[in-house]
């Protein structure tokens, strides 16, 4: 979804509602996709929330997650700042639809008694402010930010983080710091911001049910950037489906030292729905590799007992190349002289194949950069920062203006797709309207063969008939909510490569059950 203006996003409700949809049910999805989020995503082992409800519509949004926890046998308890009189609209709807259920509601209106406040819980839910504000908070609103701020459980906001201006991500005083956000309808522009990344923390994207009409009415408006979201590019009739229906992948990975990142790929390329994988590997590591994906076919290459690929591996990928619909190319190989050789060789062969490049394959044709002519269209490119440095001859700084910046300089050069690394993923396509950029994932992912699942994720995406850019943004956007589904249910120190294979399901049944 487009990363818009607060006005604009205010004119898209407005112009649903005059469409003949109620703000009421624009606020159930909103409340009901939180609590989604926050079951299945974000604290699906949570029994406890402390919510903290203002006096607007954020307030009512949370009254709609409230009432969901406690259906689902939820402790809920919740602090509202302002007499259950004064709700209006919508909100005051939904705080009647909460009271039946006898919820554990307390009116504070005092700051006082709000400093002296002290509950356990295992969430707290941020429905203070919402978008709204102007001028620095004060009162008992900067009361309830720096209590939320005191408290020691993580914190869930709803919209954007209470304080935090959506377009600037200036903070107005003070502001929520926030573990998780659900922002509703479209990605607020401060989640570019170095204070919107700290402040806001992961953020999930609800859609509230605004007519996509609606919405390409104001996209004239848009800042050309995208938030990423997963694309089911196989339409074929399930019921009659069949292995060969979902694409044949072509991993190309491992040497001596490396299997590990073969392994990895392959296995992420199975389990993201990829009919058939056949790992490539020098023929010397073959008794390693096959025992430890069983799942997918083997096509051992020459290699002369070096353990690595060499010029007369390519051999046999170019006698075989036909039979693939898609090549995964790069991980763990290394960069001898021979495997740049064996790279040199194969990559005219891999012209019209849709290709995934990665790792040690980047480091190669960053040496040799006229390589890059020969990726078309259907190629996805997936460095690192140091590997875009070395390919680029620029490393920008962290923050996302500067990244984005150089993904769309250097994307306009290229005919293939861009899809650099790092906090907020950028995926740039040549002479794309939007920049896309994952707002999934966490730094728990940041781990030792991460990046050779995304390969793989990615691998499958082609071969079940992606285009590259529909792919890397797919791809990005499950390699990151598998990495929060793992964080979520192991916490983030035991987060590795390969839980984030096992949690590959869960992420996939989340889109689906969504």
């Amino acid at each position: 979804m487009l990363f818009l203006p607060a006005n604009i996003i205010r004119k898209l409700d407005a112009e649903a509602i005059a469409s003949g949809i109620s703000g009421e049910i624009l606020m159930e999805n909103a409340g009901y996709g939180a609590f989604r989020f926050l079951q299945n995503i974000a604290a699906p082992n949570a029994n406890s929330f402390l919510i903290f409800a203002g006096k607007g519509n954020n307030a009512g949004d949370a009254f709609v997650v409230a009432r969901h926890l406690i259906q689902s046998k939820k402790y809920v308890e919740i602090i509202c700042l302002a007499e259950l009189d004064q709700y209006k609209g919508d909100a005051k709807t939904n705080l009647e639809k909460l009271i039946n259920l006898s919820p554990n509601i307390s009116v504070i209106t005092n700051e006082d008694s709000l400093n002296n406040f002290y509950r356990r819980c295992d969430v707290i839910i941020d429905g203070l402010l919402g978008t709204g504000i102007r001028g620095n908070i004060s009162g008992i609103f900067k009361t309830a930010i720096e209590k939320i701020n005191s408290l020691r459980a993580p914190v869930f906001s709803l919209d954007i983080p209470s304080g935090l201006d959506c377009d600037t991500g200036e903070i107005h005083g003070c502001a929520v710091k926030a573990k998780w956000t659900a922002t509703f309808a479209n990605p607020k522009l401060a989640f570019l911001t170095e204070n919107g990344a700290k402040f806001a923390g992961r953020v999930e994207v609800i859609n509230i049910g605004i007519p996509p009409a609606i919405k390409n009415n104001f996209a004239h408006n848009s800042t050309g950037f995208q938030s990423t979201f997963f694309v089911d590019c196989n339409q074929q009739n399930m019921s009659i489906a069949h292995k060969n229906t979902f694409g044949h992948l072509l991993v190309i990975a491992g040497r001596l030292g490396m299997t590990g990142a073969a392994a990895l790929a392959a296995k992420a390329a199975v389990s993201s729905g990829c009919g058939l994988v056949t790992l490539a590997v020098p023929k010397s590591l073959l008794a390693l590799v096959a025992p430890a994906v069983p799942s997918v076919m083997t096509l051992p290459l020459a290699d002369a007992g070096a353990g690595f690929f060499t010029k007369k591996s390519a051999d046999k990928i170019i006698e075989n190349i036909n039979k693939f619909d898609a090549v995964a190319l790069g991980p763990g190989i290394g960069t001898n002289p021979e495997t740049a050789d064996f790279i040199k060789k194969i990559l005219p062969a891999l012209a019209k194949k849709k290709i995934v490049i990665d790792a040690d394959a980047l480091n190669i044709i960053a040496d040799n950069k006229k390589l890059l002519d020969l990726l078309n269209e259907n190629s996805v490119i997936t460095p690192h920062p140091g590997e875009f440095q070395r390919i680029a001859d620029e490393r920008p700084d962290k923050s996302d203006t500067a990244r984005i910046a150089a993904a769309k300089k250097f994307s306009a050069n290229h005919k293939f797709t861009l899809l650099l690394k790092g906090f907020h993923t950028i995926i740039a396509k040549p002479n794309a309207k939007n920049i896309y950029i994952n707002l999934t994932g966490n730094y728990g992912m940041a781990t030792a063969g991460s990046g050779d699942v995304l390969t793989g994720i990615l691998g499958a995406r082609l071969a079940r008939g992606c285009d590259a850019e529909a792919a890397a943004v797919s791809a990005a956007y499950i390699h990151g909510l598998a990495g929060d589904i793992a964080a979520a249910n192991l916490s983030y120190e035991p987060v590795t490569a390969e839980q984030i294979i096992n949690f590959l399901g869960k992420a996939y049944y989340s889109i689906k059950k969504f």
